[in-house]
């Protein structure tokens, strides 16, 4: 049966610009949000959800552009509270979560690989939410270490008692990936679609008392070989090769840093987000001081991300309930807008020079609960979507104003 459901739109003015569609997960509170990587023909969105009571989801959620119509597919996460949700960059059907364990009651964090149930029907087709969902299939635990046989499935490790606290997939092939424990770093070669995983690194980091690591991300050129984390109020970096330290940029943020982001388009750009409400861009060859920031926000800054595409073009997100678009030229790899007709004078082509100029470019106001995650779809590069804890998704195009400034 094909579920579908139609989205409120909501004017926000009178402009030609699409309006926000609002999409709420049916009571559950959520910040686990990614793109669908490796979907590139439709909008889709991975969700996963947070309750104590109820049997955890993991949603996938497709955006038709053409009828504003937002579809889903529901899929059990039993294992527990999702608190990072990451898609294979190869294979639809593969995703790794990072849990809270609410099933056994412990309150541990574990992380696996899990199979989406997609065969015998299309991404498009939407099971009844009123029947009983599937489930997720677990394909591998991600909560080893050297002391135990992590090539099993869920093999438990004698002694372990650390948190896994973020996993990344590597950002062009399914077989290996990276994970946060505590001050550690493993790094995981995949094999058997999934279904088997063996660290074949390990990276300890020193000092800073109890300082976990956070989150992070891999480095996306010199063939993808580094790796990044935060850490306190820095970020280090990893050279997956050697295991051995890259680069660090000491004292990045003044509080916590929260969230971190290369630039896809530009080698050594970096982008930082933090609890003293700046957004921070670096070039990792010097670090003393940063290229620009950003003070945007009024509350923790929890998210940043790069346009893949116009890398010019940064989201952010915040405690604030607020989600901004910028527009960056200085800290881009080639800005768009530079040719302008010179003949055309109209207000129309003022409105969109001005609207590519430096500094922000719009604030999304349709959250009414701290905004943990903002993402770029995959599949279209003007599309993005907001998640706040009270289990509001939001998908959101750019103003045409800029998406026409690209093509004049």
């Amino acid at each position: 049966m094909v579920w579908q459901h139609w989205i409120s739109w909501w004017t926000v003015n009178t402009t030609m610009d699409d309006a926000p569609v609002i999409y709420g997960l049916e009571d559950f509170q959520a910040r686990a949000l990614a793109a669908h990587s490796a979907e590139t023909e439709k909008i889709n969105f991975l969700v996963g959800t947070q309750s104590l009571r109820r049997v955890n989801q993991v949603q996938l959620i497709e955006f038709d552009d053409d009828t504003s119509l937002v579809t889903k597919q529901t899929f059990e996460h039993p294992a527990g509270e999702v608190w990072r949700i990451v898609a294979a960059p190869q294979s639809p059907d593969l995703i790794a979560t990072v849990y809270n364990n609410t099933q056994d009651y412990c309150g541990e964090f574990g992380a696996a690989i899990w199979r989406l149930p997609l065969e015998g029907s299309c991404l498009g087709m939407i099971d009844d939410p009123r029947a009983g969902g599937e489930q997720v299939e677990k394909l591998c635990s991600l909560d080893g270490t050297f002391g135990g046989d992590p090539q099993i499935p869920g093999s438990p490790v004698p002694g372990l008692s650390s948190q896994v606290w973020s996993v990344m997939w590597a950002p062009e092939h399914d077989s290996h990936l990276v994970t946060l424990v505590d001050n550690r770093l493993y790094y995981w070669d995949i094999e058997a679609a999934g279904k088997s995983a063996k660290i074949i690194g390990e990276v300890t980091v020193e000092g800073r008392g109890s300082v976990s690591l956070g989150t992070g991300r891999w480095y996306p050129h010199q063939l993808g070989s580094q790796v990044a984390a935060t850490h306190g109020s820095s970020v280090r970096a990893w050279d997956v090769r050697t295991m051995k330290s890259s680069w660090c940029v000491e004292g990045a943020h003044t509080q916590l840093v929260r969230d971190l982001d290369f630039n896809p388009n530009m080698q050594y750009y970096l982008a930082t987000c933090g609890d003293d409400c700046k957004t921070k861009f670096w070039d990792i060859r010097n670090t003393d001081q940063p290229l620009k920031e950003l003070g945007d926000h009024s509350h923790w800054v929890w998210s940043v991300r790069y346009n893949a595409s116009y890398d010019q073009l940064v989201l952010t997100c915040s405690s604030d309930q607020r989600v901004i678009l910028s527009n960056l030229p200085s800290v881009a790899s080639q800005p768009f807008g530079t040719m302008v007709d010179q003949e055309e004078n109209t207000k129309e082509e003022k409105d969109r020079s001005e609207a590519t100029e430096e500094g922000v470019i719009q604030i999304y106001d349709d959250h009414e609960d701290s905004v943990y995650a903002v993402e770029w779809s995959a599949a279209d590069f003007w599309t993005f979507a907001s998640l706040s804890y009270d289990g509001r998704l939001v998908i959101n195009k750019v103003p045409r104003s800029v998406k026409y400034k690209q093509f004049m």
